[in-house]
């Protein structure tokens, strides 16, 4: 116990010890991941011929001052539900304002699923998604290809026929006219990993 308590207060001194301004680089829960916020959760999409609007994520690392940590190594980390394309960029590293922008390829669903999606800076975790997911999904699985059973399955829950789960993008438990405007352009001209 004393040995505990004694390489505790070490610790705890030798972070004190650091420049405050070392300390304040330490990410924080005021980073922002946009839309994945506003979305509630991540989407992912096949990337070709043009990523879906909602699977290319801005994330801007802050500090718990609310300071943009730039030079920050950021990486998105999602369950084995979902699928990614080959070409899927997972990590990147924050701009002078403390941005990077990932865009999120692939398939599947993983819905009200804890830790499915995670976004760390730094390896520190500043965002945990229950809800990662596609257009790109049937009601069994993603195959990276956005085709007649995806919206055979998206349709099935538009209309009610089917829970909203998978193809509620938005996760306010309705698929409805906004998850449409997700989907839509995905399935036009349809979206898949590789050309």
């Amino acid at each position: 116990m004393r040995v505990f308590r004694f390489v505790s207060c070490v610790v705890i001194l030798s972070l004190w010890a650091l420049p405050v301004s070392v300390r304040a680089e330490l990410p924080s829960n005021n980073t922002s991941v946009q839309p994945a916020d506003a979305l509630n959760g991540l989407v992912l999409a096949p990337l070709d011929p043009v990523p879906a609007p909602a699977s290319v994520n801005v994330i801007t690392v802050r500090s718990s001052s609310n300071a943009p940590i730039p030079g920050a190594t950021v990486e998105v980390i999602v369950s084995s539900a979902n699928s990614l394309c080959a070409a899927t960029v997972m990590t990147g590293v924050t701009d002078a304002l403390g941005e990077v922008t990932i865009t999120l390829g692939g398939g599947g669903c993983s819905n009200g699923t804890a830790l499915s999606g995670l976004i760390k800076a730094n390896s520190v975790t500043v965002r945990s998604y229950d809800n990662v997911k596609s257009p790109d999904f049937d009601g069994a699985g993603g195959d990276l290809v956005v085709n007649l059973s995806d919206l055979v399955d998206f349709s099935n829950e538009f209309l009610g026929s089917a829970p909203s789960d998978c193809h509620d993008y938005d996760n306010n438990s309705s698929t409805d006219l906004s998850d449409l405007i997700i989907f839509s352009p995905t399935f036009v001209n349809p979206n898949s990993c590789e050309p």
